[in-house]
């Protein structure tokens, strides 16, 4: 695996990411195991628009994968990561248990400090503007495709039950 770098050495933005992946993923331990959990799994538990909100928060890091050069193929990873904790968090009982076990805020984290173009500076904000835009539009529609799904699901059941 590749080194990540001591806290002291990164940039200010980086460092802010790396509390927020733990906030989110790490933030509280269970008492008795060796699990953490944090605000992504607290959000799951929100019927209808927690794992929004979950995952349109999660989307900072993967905008900080741009600004720090990651390449394409991890940027689409992470973002992958995302949408598939969205898709599964939706389902009732199995979703929640996978927001407290899958932790991508952590996962996207160590992809971005892995992969991240040490040798060129950051790109500012305005560089990546509109692919920022982009990736909460991506995250936004899985989240609507996800709700239609859920309702379609709900009315064939209604449809169906006897």
């Amino acid at each position: 695996m590749a080194r990540v770098t001591p806290e002291e050495e990164l940039p200010a933005d980086l460092l802010a990411l790396r509390r927020f992946a733990l906030l989110m993923d790490e933030a509280v331990a269970i008492p008795g195991t060796r699990r953490r959990v944090g605000l992504d799994a607290a959000l799951g538990l929100v019927p209808g628009i927690g794992d929004l909100v979950a995952g349109l928060l999660s989307a900072w890091i993967v905008i900080g994968g741009l600004r720090h050069r990651v390449p394409l193929r991890i940027l689409f990873r992470m973002l992958f990561n995302i949408i598939a904790d969205m898709v599964i968090g939706a389902v009732p009982l199995l979703g929640d248990l996978f927001d407290f076990l899958f932790e991508e805020n952590m996962i996207n984290l160590r992809l971005l400090m892995q992969h991240r173009d040490r040798s060129r500076p950051p790109r500012t904000l305005a560089q990546i503007g509109g692919a920022a835009i982009l990736v909460i539009l991506i995250i936004l529609a899985a989240a609507l495709a996800v709700t239609a799904a859920l309702v379609a699901v709900v009315i064939w059941i209604i449809g169906h039950r006897g």
